[in-house]
C-alpha cells in the first residue's frame, strides 16, 4: 500500500522532472526551490527580489516563475482528477480529506506544506496516489473515534458497521490495514485495559 508523502515532496517525486530540475537550477537547495514554486509574478524593475537577493534577469526570474505555474497546475490537475488524494488539518486541527473539486478553488503551498483558497485551508497535507490508501486513511480516523464498547465486538461485526459507513469500496484488505493502524492489531478485538 502506497506511503502518504506531505505535499512539499510532490515536486520532486510526482511532478514534471525537468521542470523540477529546471527550477532546481535557480536555488541552491530544494526548500528554496519550493518557495520559487508560489512566488509572485517578478518585478522587471527587481528581479533578484523574485531569487531572494541571488543575481537573475528578469527573463529568468520570468521563465522561473512561469516552470512554477506550470508545476502548480499540474500538481491541481492531478489532484481534480482523482490521481492524488489528500488529505490536510483544518486550522482548527481537525483532520479530513481534501476532496477533488475543492483543489479547484485551493492552491498548493509547497514550501509550508499546506492549501490555501478564499473559502478553504488546510495545513499539513498529505498526499497519496491510491484511492484504496485514502479510503484506508478515512477508515482508521474513523475507527479511532468509536467507543469502546463497540471496538470490543468481534472485528468481522466492526468490519460490517464500517461497510454500512463507507460502502461497498471498503474491502477486507483496506478494512484490515485500517484496523492495524487503528488500533495496533491485525486481528482479534482489541486487548482490553488492565486498570
Amino acid at each position: 500500500m502506497p506511503t502518504p508523502i506531505s505535499l512539499s515532496e510532490i515536486p520532486q517525486k510526482l511532478l514534471d522532472p525537468a521542470k523540477w530540475a529546471e527550477i532546481g537550477a535557480f536555488a541552491w537547495n530544494d526548500p528554496i526551490a519550493l518557495t520559487y514554486l508560489n512566488a509572485p509574478s517578478p518585478d522587471p524593475d527587481a528581479p533578484s527580489d523574485f531569487f531572494w537577493g541571488r543575481d537573475g534577469s528578469f527573463d529568468q526570474a520570468l521563465r522561473c516563475y512561469g516552470i512554477g505555474r506550470d508545476l502548480i497546475e499540474q500538481c491541481r490537475r492531478l489532484l481534480i482528477e482523482g490521481k492524488l488524494r489528500a488529505t490536510g488539518r483544518r486550522p482548527n486541527g481537525r483532520q479530513e480529506t481534501i476532496k477533488p473539486i475543492d483543489w479547484a478553488d485551493l492552491w498548493p503551498m509547497f514550501a509550508t506544506n499546506s492549501a490555501t483558497g478564499p473559502k478553504n485551508s488546510f495545513y499539513d497535507v498529505q498526499v497519496i496516489e491510491s484511492s484504496s490508501q485514502m479510503l484506508s486513511l478515512e477508515c482508521a480516523t474513523w475507527l479511532r473515534q468509536l467507543n469502546a464498547d463497540i471496538l470490543s465486538h468481534k472485528k468481522q461485526t466492526v468490519f460490517d458497521l464500517a461497510k454500512t459507513e463507507f460502502g461497498s469500496k471498503l474491502t477486507h484488505a483496506v478494512f484490515n490495514a485500517a484496523y492495524k493502524a487503528a488500533l495496533g492489531r491485525s486481528r482479534g478485538r482489541p486487548r482490553k485495559n488492565s486498570h
